[in-house]
């Protein structure tokens, strides 16, 4: 009974579940039947009545701070399938947080095809609300089969943003590996100067592609402390200076380094962590070039660890 309950609090930790697909409109069990010379119709009133949906979202392994300040997508797919005498739509919101939502109306189709909507949002959980049926009033007349379910509603890690954050997170990891590597009382302090400057070139342009906060502090802070590192090394260094004072700048210096490196590929395998269990997670499911985006951002990670 224990190992029940835990699996079960485990679940609802990690996924909200919901049953899909929900229906969200029938007319053959929401309306009045009526027999007509061309067949059974369905007629006003309808009885519908305000629901709400909740996405899907994987919450396992998102508590890092780097995670939790990324970009969300929730994609809603459905199908509304419906022929009437006067067109019949159903209004909906889709909201995630505050500032975050998109309202409009869905109509219904003749083919039954597969539609999507999307919304891009902070780490939260989406709710889909549908608030009311427009068309069912008056003279209006509705055949078989008039019916709307959506087929899935997921929020999940926005593709784009977590593929472009691993780039970022690598190119950076790879600067300070190049530095730390070359950052020892051998190298010529020239040598070393200029691969500071190789690297605040390189850090330089990155920071303005870079969407993370928390990312972008780290590699700004790295690019103050790198030229005050060069200053020192070109005053400490250079031919008659003191050799002890240059061999405490390039041990200063290396320090700097390799902190910066740990919570680097802290972060790194954190977004590794997470992304691998929504990869693995999102699986089989429709999404279609947004899997292999991430499966891509995560391949970038995986090469550094």
């Amino acid at each position: 009974m224990k190992a029940i309950l835990l699996a079960s609090l485990t679940l609802t930790a990690s996924t909200f579940a919901h049953a899909f697909p929900v229906e969200v409109f029938d007319a053959s069990t929401q309306c009045v039947s009526r027999m007509t010379s061309t067949g059974e119709r369905f007629v006003p009133p309808c009885n519908f009545s305000d629901m709400n949906v909740y996405s899907e979202q994987n919450t396992y392994h998102s508590n890092s701070l780097i995670v939790r300040s990324g970009l969300f997508k929730t994609a809603l797919n459905y199908n509304f399938v419906c022929e009437s005498i006067r067109p019949l739509s159903i209004r909906y919101t889709l909201s995630a947080g505050a500032g975050a939502s998109s309202s409009n109306r869905i109509s219904g189709s003749r083919s039954d095809e597969s539609n999507t909507i999307e919304l891009t949002h902070g780490f939260t959980n989406a709710t889909l609300n549908f608030a009311n049926l427009e068309g069912a009033t008056g003279f209006q007349a509705i055949k078989p089969g008039c019916n709307l379910a959506v087929q899935q509603l997921l929020t999940y890690p926005e593709p784009r943003y977590f593929n472009q954050l691993a780039t970022h997170l690598v190119s950076y990891n790879n600067q300070m590996k190049t530095l730390i590597s070359i950052a020892i009382p051998s190298t010529n302090h020239i040598s070393l100067i200029n691969t500071i400057d190789n690297s605040l070139a390189t850090l330089e342009i990155l920071q303005f592609d870079i969407e993370d906060d928390f990312l972008l502090d780290t590699v700004q802070a790295t690019m103050t402390e790198l030229t005050a590192a060069k200053s020192h090394l070109t005053r400490n260094c250079s031919v008659g200076s003191n050799s002890a004072l240059c061999t405490a700048e390039i041990a200063n210096l290396r320090s700097v380094i390799s902190n910066s490196l740990i919570i680097n590929e802290n972060n790194i395998s954190e977004l590794h962590n997470f992304l691998n269990e929504q990869v693995s997670w999102l699986s089989g499911r429709p999404l279609g070039r947004d899997l292999l985006i991430l499966s891509n951002g995560l391949n970038k990670l995986k090469s550094q660890l």
